[in-house]
Protein backbone atom coordinates (compact mmCIF):
# COMPACT_ATOMS: atom_id res chain seq x y z
CA UNK A 1 0.00 0.00 0.00
CA UNK A 2 1.44 3.49 -1.16
CA UNK A 3 0.34 6.63 0.66
CA UNK A 4 1.69 9.83 0.68
CA UNK A 5 -1.41 12.03 2.22
CA UNK A 6 -4.12 11.38 5.22
CA UNK A 7 -6.61 13.07 5.53
CA UNK A 8 -9.28 12.96 8.88
CA UNK A 9 -12.29 14.63 9.69
CA UNK A 10 -12.46 15.81 13.30
CA UNK A 11 -15.74 15.50 14.81
CA UNK A 12 -16.41 12.13 15.77
CA UNK A 13 -13.68 11.07 13.58
CA UNK A 14 -9.99 12.30 15.03
CA UNK A 15 -11.48 14.06 18.13
CA UNK A 16 -12.57 12.56 20.97
CA UNK A 17 -16.11 13.14 22.26
CA UNK A 18 -14.73 16.26 24.92
CA UNK A 19 -13.21 17.82 21.70
CA UNK A 20 -9.99 16.86 22.72
CA UNK A 21 -6.75 14.81 20.98
CA UNK A 22 -4.43 12.16 21.87
CA UNK A 23 -1.02 14.17 21.48
CA UNK A 24 1.57 11.97 22.65
CA UNK A 25 0.27 9.31 20.30
CA UNK A 26 -0.85 12.33 17.23
CA UNK A 27 3.19 12.82 18.01
CA UNK A 28 4.27 9.04 17.45
CA UNK A 29 2.30 9.20 13.99
CA UNK A 30 3.13 12.20 12.91
CA UNK A 31 7.13 11.12 13.38
CA UNK A 32 5.66 7.62 11.67
CA UNK A 33 4.65 10.10 8.91
CA UNK A 34 7.58 12.03 8.43
CA UNK A 35 9.93 9.48 8.24
CA UNK A 36 7.66 8.04 4.84
CA UNK A 37 6.88 11.44 3.81
CA UNK A 38 3.45 11.39 4.10
CA UNK A 39 1.41 14.47 5.19
CA UNK A 40 -1.46 14.78 7.30
CA UNK A 41 -4.46 17.15 6.44
CA UNK A 42 -7.20 18.05 8.52
CA UNK A 43 -10.43 18.01 6.43
CA UNK A 44 -13.38 19.37 8.50
CA UNK A 45 -16.49 21.35 8.87
CA UNK A 46 -15.07 23.47 11.35
CA UNK A 47 -14.10 27.20 10.79
CA UNK A 48 -10.34 27.67 10.19
CA UNK A 49 -9.64 29.53 13.69
CA UNK A 50 -11.51 26.47 15.32
CA UNK A 51 -9.05 24.14 13.69
CA UNK A 52 -5.34 25.86 14.66
CA UNK A 53 -7.05 25.96 18.19
CA UNK A 54 -7.49 22.41 18.23
CA UNK A 55 -4.22 22.17 16.51
CA UNK A 56 -2.09 24.80 18.36
CA UNK A 57 0.54 22.42 19.70
CA UNK A 58 1.27 21.24 16.14
CA UNK A 59 1.68 24.40 14.02
CA UNK A 60 3.71 23.73 11.09
CA UNK A 61 2.64 19.99 10.55
CA UNK A 62 -0.49 19.86 9.02
CA UNK A 63 -2.58 21.16 5.87
CA UNK A 64 -6.15 21.85 6.63
CA UNK A 65 -9.45 21.91 4.63
CA UNK A 66 -11.89 24.11 6.35
CA UNK A 67 -15.35 25.09 6.38
CA UNK A 68 -16.34 21.72 4.58
CA UNK A 69 -13.70 22.62 1.59
CA UNK A 70 -14.43 26.55 1.55
CA UNK A 71 -11.36 27.25 1.77
CA UNK A 72 -7.85 25.66 2.15
CA UNK A 73 -4.74 26.68 4.33
CA UNK A 74 -1.78 24.68 2.42
CA UNK A 75 1.99 25.44 3.70
CA UNK A 76 0.66 28.37 5.70
CA UNK A 77 -1.41 30.07 3.19
CA UNK A 78 -5.00 30.93 2.54
CA UNK A 79 -6.39 29.19 -0.99
CA UNK A 80 -8.89 28.03 -2.84
CA UNK A 81 -11.61 30.39 -1.22
CA UNK A 82 -15.40 29.13 -2.11
CA UNK A 83 -17.82 31.53 -1.38
CA UNK A 84 -21.88 31.14 -0.78
CA UNK A 85 -23.91 33.53 -3.76
CA UNK A 86 -24.46 36.74 -1.72
CA UNK A 87 -28.08 36.26 -3.69
CA UNK A 88 -29.04 33.16 -1.63
CA UNK A 89 -28.75 34.58 1.85
CA UNK A 90 -31.81 36.27 2.18
CA UNK A 91 -33.40 32.61 0.75
CA UNK A 92 -31.46 30.49 3.26
CA UNK A 93 -32.61 33.11 6.07
CA UNK A 94 -36.94 33.03 4.37
CA UNK A 95 -36.63 29.43 4.43
CA UNK A 96 -35.17 28.93 8.06
CA UNK A 97 -37.91 30.74 9.25
CA UNK A 98 -40.43 27.86 8.57
CA UNK A 99 -38.12 26.24 10.73
CA UNK A 100 -38.45 27.70 14.06
CA UNK A 101 -39.82 25.33 16.26
CA UNK A 102 -37.25 23.06 15.34
CA UNK A 103 -33.93 25.02 15.48
CA UNK A 104 -31.01 23.92 18.26
CA UNK A 105 -29.16 26.05 17.58
CA UNK A 106 -29.80 29.06 14.82
CA UNK A 107 -28.22 29.85 11.51
CA UNK A 108 -24.73 31.40 11.09
CA UNK A 109 -22.86 32.85 8.67
CA UNK A 110 -19.23 32.26 8.84
CA UNK A 111 -16.68 34.51 7.16
CA UNK A 112 -12.96 34.49 6.50
CA UNK A 113 -12.57 36.99 9.38
CA UNK A 114 -15.83 36.97 11.36
CA UNK A 115 -19.05 35.21 12.18
CA UNK A 116 -22.49 36.41 12.25
CA UNK A 117 -25.81 35.85 13.33
CA UNK A 118 -29.08 37.81 12.96
CA UNK A 119 -30.47 38.76 16.59
CA UNK A 120 -33.48 36.52 15.86
CA UNK A 121 -31.66 33.76 15.39
CA UNK A 122 -29.66 34.14 18.41
CA UNK A 123 -32.77 34.74 20.59
CA UNK A 124 -33.66 31.00 19.90
CA UNK A 125 -33.43 28.97 22.72
CA UNK A 126 -29.43 28.38 23.96
CA UNK A 127 -28.22 29.72 20.55
CA UNK A 128 -25.98 32.55 21.55
CA UNK A 129 -24.45 31.07 24.43
CA UNK A 130 -23.39 27.79 22.36
CA UNK A 131 -22.95 29.80 19.47
CA UNK A 132 -20.41 32.10 21.54
CA UNK A 133 -18.33 28.77 22.74
CA UNK A 134 -17.82 27.64 19.19
CA UNK A 135 -17.10 30.77 17.44
CA UNK A 136 -14.53 33.50 18.54
CA UNK A 137 -15.48 36.75 16.70
CA UNK A 138 -19.27 36.17 16.56
CA UNK A 139 -21.10 39.09 15.41
CA UNK A 140 -24.85 39.83 16.11
CA UNK A 141 -26.70 41.79 13.29
CA UNK A 142 -29.86 43.14 12.58
CA UNK A 143 -30.23 42.25 8.68
CA UNK A 144 -27.71 40.86 5.94
CA UNK A 145 -26.25 43.91 4.71
CA UNK A 146 -24.32 44.02 7.98
CA UNK A 147 -22.08 41.48 6.72
CA UNK A 148 -19.19 42.94 5.38
CA UNK A 149 -17.11 40.02 4.02
CA UNK A 150 -18.14 37.16 1.66
CA UNK A 151 -19.40 34.53 3.46
CA UNK A 152 -17.88 30.63 3.14
CA UNK A 153 -20.44 28.64 4.96
CA UNK A 154 -24.01 29.13 6.46
CA UNK A 155 -24.55 26.59 9.46
CA UNK A 156 -27.34 25.33 11.48
CA UNK A 157 -28.51 22.55 13.93
CA UNK A 158 -32.07 21.47 14.30
CA UNK A 159 -33.81 19.13 16.44
CA UNK A 160 -35.79 17.63 14.16
CA UNK A 161 -36.90 17.16 10.63
CA UNK A 162 -33.51 17.80 9.04
CA UNK A 163 -34.19 15.97 5.63
CA UNK A 164 -37.13 18.20 5.11
CA UNK A 165 -35.07 21.22 5.67
CA UNK A 166 -32.20 20.52 3.15
CA UNK A 167 -34.64 19.32 0.86
CA UNK A 168 -36.35 22.38 0.78
CA UNK A 169 -33.13 24.48 0.33
CA UNK A 170 -32.35 22.20 -2.55
CA UNK A 171 -35.89 22.57 -4.49
CA UNK A 172 -35.30 26.47 -3.48
CA UNK A 173 -31.65 26.94 -4.32
CA UNK A 174 -31.59 24.56 -6.66
CA UNK A 175 -27.45 24.15 -7.77
CA UNK A 176 -26.51 27.63 -6.58
CA UNK A 177 -25.44 25.71 -3.32
CA UNK A 178 -24.57 22.79 -2.21
CA UNK A 179 -26.08 21.68 1.47
CA UNK A 180 -24.84 18.88 3.76
CA UNK A 181 -24.72 17.29 6.92
CA UNK A 182 -21.99 15.59 9.42
CA UNK A 183 -24.87 14.30 11.32
CA UNK A 184 -26.69 15.20 14.71
CA UNK A 185 -28.94 17.98 13.19
CA UNK A 186 -26.14 19.76 11.52
CA UNK A 187 -26.34 21.61 8.71
CA UNK A 188 -23.75 23.24 6.44
CA UNK A 189 -24.89 25.20 3.46
CA UNK A 190 -21.50 25.93 1.04
CA UNK A 191 -20.84 27.18 -2.53
CA UNK A 192 -21.90 24.56 -4.88
CA UNK A 193 -18.39 23.67 -6.09
CA UNK A 194 -17.54 23.02 -2.57
CA UNK A 195 -16.91 19.81 -1.00
CA UNK A 196 -14.06 17.89 0.93
CA UNK A 197 -13.47 15.81 -1.84
CA UNK A 198 -12.70 18.60 -4.28
CA UNK A 199 -10.55 20.85 -1.61
CA UNK A 200 -8.32 17.20 -1.41
CA UNK A 201 -7.99 17.91 -5.40
CA UNK A 202 -6.62 20.75 -5.02
CA UNK A 203 -4.02 19.95 -2.22
CA UNK A 204 -3.38 16.66 -4.44
CA UNK A 205 -2.64 18.48 -7.42
CA UNK A 206 -0.59 21.63 -5.83
CA UNK A 207 1.64 18.46 -4.15
CA UNK A 208 1.41 16.37 -7.10
CA UNK A 209 -0.41 13.70 -5.52
CA UNK A 210 -2.10 10.85 -7.32
CA UNK A 211 -5.62 10.12 -5.47
CA UNK A 212 -4.69 6.45 -5.28
CA UNK A 213 -2.10 7.37 -2.93
CA UNK A 214 -4.23 9.02 -0.41
CA UNK A 215 -5.96 8.07 2.87
CA UNK A 216 -9.30 9.76 4.07
CA UNK A 217 -10.94 9.29 7.62
CA UNK A 218 -15.03 9.81 7.96
CA UNK A 219 -18.08 9.43 10.30
CA UNK A 220 -20.56 11.77 8.49
CA UNK A 221 -22.51 12.18 5.08
CA UNK A 222 -20.14 14.92 4.60
CA UNK A 223 -16.93 13.02 4.53
CA UNK A 224 -19.13 10.49 2.07
CA UNK A 225 -17.21 12.71 -1.33
CA UNK A 226 -13.84 12.67 0.18
CA UNK A 227 -13.97 9.16 1.15
CA UNK A 228 -15.22 8.36 -2.74
CA UNK A 229 -12.44 10.53 -3.96
CA UNK A 230 -9.35 8.60 -2.36
CA UNK A 231 -8.19 5.48 -3.33
CA UNK A 232 -8.14 4.20 0.78
CA UNK A 233 -11.12 5.19 2.46
CA UNK A 234 -11.67 4.57 5.82
CA UNK A 235 -15.09 5.06 7.49
CA UNK A 236 -15.24 5.25 11.66
CA UNK A 237 -16.60 1.97 13.59
CA UNK A 238 -18.93 4.85 14.61
CA UNK A 239 -20.20 5.94 11.25
CA UNK A 240 -23.70 7.20 9.66
CA UNK A 241 -24.48 3.75 8.76
CA UNK A 242 -24.94 5.16 5.20
CA UNK A 243 -21.12 4.97 5.16
CA UNK A 244 -21.23 1.16 5.93
CA UNK A 245 -23.19 0.86 2.44
CA UNK A 246 -20.41 1.48 0.51
CA UNK A 247 -17.08 -0.54 0.24
CA UNK A 248 -15.01 1.60 2.59
CA UNK A 249 -12.67 0.47 4.97
CA UNK A 250 -13.17 0.11 8.47
CA UNK A 251 -11.41 1.64 11.46
CA UNK A 252 -9.89 -0.44 14.27
CA UNK A 253 -11.52 1.51 16.87
CA UNK A 254 -13.90 4.58 17.01
CA UNK A 255 -12.99 8.48 17.97
CA UNK A 256 -13.46 8.00 21.88
CA UNK A 257 -10.44 5.38 21.14
CA UNK A 258 -8.09 7.40 18.80
CA UNK A 259 -9.44 4.97 15.91
CA UNK A 260 -8.11 7.20 13.42
CA UNK A 261 -4.54 7.15 14.71
CA UNK A 262 -4.29 3.08 15.53
CA UNK A 263 -5.42 2.88 12.27
CA UNK A 264 -2.94 4.79 10.63
CA UNK A 265 -0.02 2.82 12.59
CA UNK A 266 -1.77 -0.27 11.22
CA UNK A 267 -1.57 1.18 7.78
CA UNK A 268 1.76 2.98 7.48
Amino acid sequence: MTIKLIASDLDATFLRDDKTINEPLFREVLQKMNEQKIQFIVATGNHLQKVLEYFRNFEGQYQIIANNGAEVMLNGQIQNVKVVPTAALKNIVAITEKYLNDIAVGLAFTGQSKTYMLKTQAQIGHTFQEASKYFQNLILIDNLEEIVEPVLKATIVLNRHETLYMNDLKSILGNSVHVTTSGYGAIDIVNSEVNKANALAYIAKALNVDESDIMAFGDGLNDMEMLEYVGHPVAMVNSDPELFKHDFDISVANNQDDGVLRTILKSI
